[in-house]
């Protein structure tokens, strides 16, 4: 049989499903590394028998397997997988007349995301309509009161009697995902790692995870100006008793041979 070159340089896409639920697999996006990694307990037995020591016998024992992934993108359920958290899809709706107390330089949290704000009006008689980039500026999570405006002008007026200042607000909501954190204990995942090499044999080479559990991330980062956010996340792969004789209970590999020749 003639020797073949199988050097590697690998590419792929890590996909995942809930375990155990039959579903296709969906990606999780770019990750930039992806690594086994094996823990064991080596048990040995001293060679008495020989006055200058040695080895007898010795039984390396698996202590656990993990697989460790480099996530590059914030979808939902990464984010959730690094938290333990459930994900709510809160979908873009209207909001009438939603109160608020309000002070300048101050921002009003919002009962959901903004997309736009349609309306602030006075909570005393409703007849005062405050204006956008003037009275107030829109923000991620509400709306920030300006100094100079006609909101900052009644606010102060107000503070003279050592009153609070209100006013409702009537908005429409974006579209988005609520991640509440730390609302499990961990999901067990089924996951996939699709790849192909770029030299050697340039075949195919698949991993497959049966059950895999991911730990708490230890920190996280919510600021990152010098360079793309990446989060590093391990995770436990578990056995699966099902898989019979002769099978592995933890992860398979894939690998193409006879792989066709490019025309």
């Amino acid at each position: 049989m003639a020797w073949k070159k199988e050097t590697a340089v690998i590419g792929g896409t890590v996909k995942m499903r809930k375990a155990g639920s039959g579903l296709p697999f969906t990606p999780v996006g770019l990750c930039s590394t992806v690594q086994q990694t094996h823990e064991t307990n080596d048990l040995t037995l001293p060679d008495a028998t020989n006055p200058m020591g040695g080895t007898y016998d010795k039984l390396e024992k698996v202590t656990r397997m993990g697989i460790q992934l480099n996530m590059r993108e914030i979808f939902a359920r990464n984010l959730a997988i690094q938290l333990y958290g459930t994900v709510y899809d809160v979908p873009s709706t209207t909001v009438t007349e939603e109160p608020h107390v309000v002070e300048v330089g101050g921002t009003c949290m919002l009962a959901k995301m903004p997309l736009t704000i349609d309306e602030i009006v006075d909570s005393a008689t409703g007849a005062v309509t405050y204006v956008e980039d003037v009275d107030y500026k829109i923000t991620g999570a509400g709306f920030e009161v300006l100094a100079g405006g006609d909101l900052a002008t009644a606010i102060a007026a107000a503070a003279v009697s050592e009153e609070t200042f209100s006013v409702d607000v009537s908005y429409t909501s974006a579209d988005y995902d609520e991640i509440e954190a730390i609302t499990n204990s961990g999901e067990e995942w089924e996951l996939m790692f699709e790849g192909a090499n770029a030299v050697g044999q340039k075949g195919k080479i698949n991993a497959h995870y049966w059950r895999v559990r991911f730990g708490l991330a230890e920190s996280m980062d919510f600021i990152s100006v010098d360079d793309f956010m990446g989060q590093t996340v391990t995770a436990e792969v578990l056995a699966d008793n099902s898989r019979g004789a002769g099978r592995s209970a933890y992860m398979k590999i894939n690998k193409q041979k006879n792989v066709p020749v490019a025309p």
